[in-house]
């Protein structure tokens, strides 16, 4: 079996008594809601072979709480990992080119995420929610930020945009409570409605002179 279908998704969804699961050297992708609200699966070796996450594959597992993605692994579909509420960290490999919506939205353990130097968006509401996240790693290459992307990241404290970022979305940081200082880069030709909005502590910003 190469790829593991999106009929998957009937067959292990809400299996709530499942701890473990053994996927095969040669896997090359899991499919939609695949283990969709496993919520007893604690953590899941994925084979260096996987390229594609599938959309909610891992949704809802909140005892989920450490995976290792394999380094060939380019595409993470939308809701792939929506409240996983105990994944605490998670390190993107480096050939990943993208992130979907919702990705990791609300995993409210997560704390800390280094972004590949091969992103060059975060999609929509990517990062949601996580309101342990206190770092990025943003990538040099990055050149847009969607929206809501980094919406009620409450412990995010600084931000570095890179340089060739172009554009952040609508509500992108909207109630970071705890930010305190952003620079934005002397690229930057747009910022969305609301991007920093209710930003409490936000004291000090430094805006591009062109």
């Amino acid at each position: 079996m190469t790829h593991l279908p999106d009929w998957a998704f009937r067959a292990f969804s809400r299996c709530s008594a499942l701890s473990s699961v053994n996927l095969p050297a040669g896997l090359t992708s899991i499919g939609d809601g695949a283990f969709y609200r496993c919520t007893s699966i604690r953590s899941i070796a994925l084979p260096d072979s996987l390229t594609s996450i599938g959309d909610g594959a891992f949704a809802h597992c909140s005892a989920l709480s450490s995976i290792n993605l394999p380094a060939g692994l380019t595409s993470i579909g939308s809701l792939a990992f929506y409240d996983c509420s105990a994944l605490s960290s998670v390190n993107l490999p480096a050939g990943l080119t993208s992130i979907g919506r919702w990705a990791f939205a609300d995993c409210s353990a997560l704390a800390s995420v280094n972004l590949p130097a091969s992103l060059t968006s975060i999609g929509q509401q990517a990062f949601d929610g996580c309101s342990a996240l206190a770092r990025v790693a943003f990538p040099a290459g990055l050149t847009s930020i969607g929206f809501c992307a980094f919406a009620d990241c409450s412990a995010l404290s600084s931000v570095n945009l890179p340089g060739r970022l172009r554009s952040i979305g609508d509500l992108a940081f909207c109630r970071c409570s705890s930010l305190a200082s952003i620079s934005l880069p002397a690229g930057l030709t747009s910022i969305g409605w609301h991007a920093f909005s209710s930003c409490s502590a936000l004291a000090h910003v430094t805006v591009p002179t062109t």
